[in-house]
């Protein structure tokens, strides 16, 4: 969550059903046409299709970290230097390439906020300020506003950049990284659908989004579907595609035989320019699990908001936890002693072949990013541990309301204990005081026998050689504190789970 106790630079933008998240870097912005408080309109495909880059921010009269920025004249040096020949304060010198626009992102402003005599508004942002002030929240739907200020490059060819509070030398710097027009014929790929997770071989849809880059009209063009050397698809596209115009090409389904890395290639005739010809479709295969797996969820400040679930091929939830205690160091749950940590979950999957997303929640809408995370690399998400073994981890930000990740584990007829006879294992006595006894009957290969706390830490470890008679394993508990333990036996990838407690 955005809160401007946790952060100088955001404020949060306190929308009635916030669910969204800023748009993603490489997404194509959408058009839109608006007028400014002077009256004057601006269209966006206008300024890009005229060779302009366009810095929008979308702020708050309000919003304090929006006022600090506005204050720094960042964007109004961005302007008068290279903002469009002859527009009013733009300087005689300008580079003529860059477009900036301001948005009021709160549709309860009133002129006066934005003049600074009213009641919601830091100050006047009409004074010594030259690009155009548009008084219009209709933009946060398309553009995802999640907080303001909200500060976005939009390139020529229609790709957006999170830029963010910089100077006006960085705001310029970026710019130069935008893609340049090809003379002639120049068709490239900007973006696919997404990586496939899949619990096996099998078919992945693939849709890519082809641009025209070059001067000329593109209307025809075939995308090519290669896994390494073998070619899997040829799609043909025809069409009228002026510069910078884009279209989502479907090229059906292509067969995979696991996890591989699809080479997706969009030729034209004449094409100049190779470089952006190519992109790589990611295609991964959920790991095989067994039953008994160990959930980690690593919170930001604001765990009360968190929550996730476990679904199986179905859709069905198999297993969920969150939300997370409230804290009271802010007005909005922040802090409380699960907020910046480690949540841990023991969780038991159902026996049988079956493939598992994991999906996570903020009720706030803008996923997970404050505090410190307690990842191993830093970073706020989930990872899924299977016999001590890490099998999916992934980190998340600002994801908005949910984060979906598919196929992240499976199981089959060998993650049971169908092979490992519970009955075979027995723990005594339970309760225990001295020690903890686990007999074991004719183990086929050599077993790891743990115990372990409810949180999955492993405390202490024996093995078990390969026996087709009886053998007893013994741990002290004299070091245990009082509580219940897990005593897990390990046997080929199987296992068996068992509470003991400990007086």
């Amino acid at each position: 969550m955005k809160k401007l106790l946790l952060s100088a630079l955001v404020c949060s933008a306190m929308f009635a059903n916030n669910t969204y998240a800023q748009l993603a870097d490489g997404s194509v912005a959408p058009d839109f046409t608006v007028q400014d408080i002077n009256g004057e309109t601006h269209n966006l495909y206008s300024y890009l299709d005229a060779g302009y880059s366009v810095v929008m921010d979308v702020s708050a009269t309000w919003c304090g970290p929006c006022w600090g920025y506005h204050q720094t004249m960042a964007l109004e040096d961005l302007y008068v230097n290279h903002g469009p020949a002859g527009y009013p304060g733009v300087s005689a010198n300008t580079t003529d390439d860059v477009m900036v626009l301001w948005v009021e992102g709160d549709q309860s402003t009133t002129q006066a906020d934005l003049e600074g005599t009213g009641t919601n508004t830091q100050g006047n942002w009409l004074a010594n300020t030259a690009f155009p002030i548009i008084d219009d929240a209709s933009l946060n739907g398309p553009y995802a506003i999640a907080f303001f200020p909200t500060i976005y490059t939009i390139c020529p060819n229609r790709s957006i950049t999170v830029s963010g509070q910089i100077d006006a030398n960085a705001h310029y710097a970026g710019i130069g990284n935008c893609p340049q027009q090809a003379e002639g014929t120049d068709a490239g790929i900007i973006g696919y659908n997404g990586d496939v997770g899949l619990c096996g071989a099998g078919d992945v849809p693939v849709t890519v989004d082809i641009q025209n880059m070059g001067t000329d009209a593109l209307t025809s063009a075939e995308v090519l579907i290669y896994d390494g050397a073998s070619l899997l698809s040829t799609t043909p596209w025809s069409g009228n595609l002026e510069t910078w115009g884009s279209e989502t090409v479907d090229c059906g389904i292509v067969s995979v035989t696991g996890a591989t890395t699809l080479d997706i290639v969009v030729a034209a005739s004449n094409d100049g320019v190779a470089s952006n010809d190519e992109t790589q479709k990611v295609i991964s295969v959920a790991p095989l699990s067994s039953l008994e797996v160990t959930v980690n969820v690593f919170t930001d400040f604001y765990a009360v908001e968190t929550s996730w679930a476990i679904k199986n091929s179905s859709g069905a939830t198999v297993a969920s936890a969150g939300p997370y205690t409230e804290g009271t160091e802010d007005n909005f749950g922040g802090g409380g002693p699960d907020a910046n940590t480690t949540m841990t979950h023991q969780v038991s999957l159902p026996a049988g072949e079956d493939c598992y997303s994991f999906e996570l929640y903020d009720s706030y809408g803008d996923g997970m990013q404050y505090g410190d995370a307690t990842s191993p690399n830093g970073e706020f998400g989930f990872e899924i541990v299977s016999n001590g073994v890490t099998i999916t981890s992934v980190s998340v930000g600002d994801f908005g309301e949910a984060s979906s990740s598919d196929a992240v584990l499976r199981t089959d007829a060998s993650s049971g204990i169908a092979d490992l006879d519970v009955a075979n294992i027995n723990v005594y006595p339970n309760p225990a005081t001295d020690l903890v006894n686990i007999s074991m009957e004719n183990i086929s290969a050599d077993a790891m026998v743990s115990i372990m706390d409810l949180q999955g830490r492993v405390l202490a470890t024996q093995v078990a050689s390969s026996n087709s008679g009886t053998q007893i394993i013994t741990f002290a508990t004299e070091g245990f504190a009082k509580g219940t333990y897990v005593v897990n036996v390990n046997v080929n990838g199987m296992t068996s789970n068992t509470n003991v407690v400990i007086k």
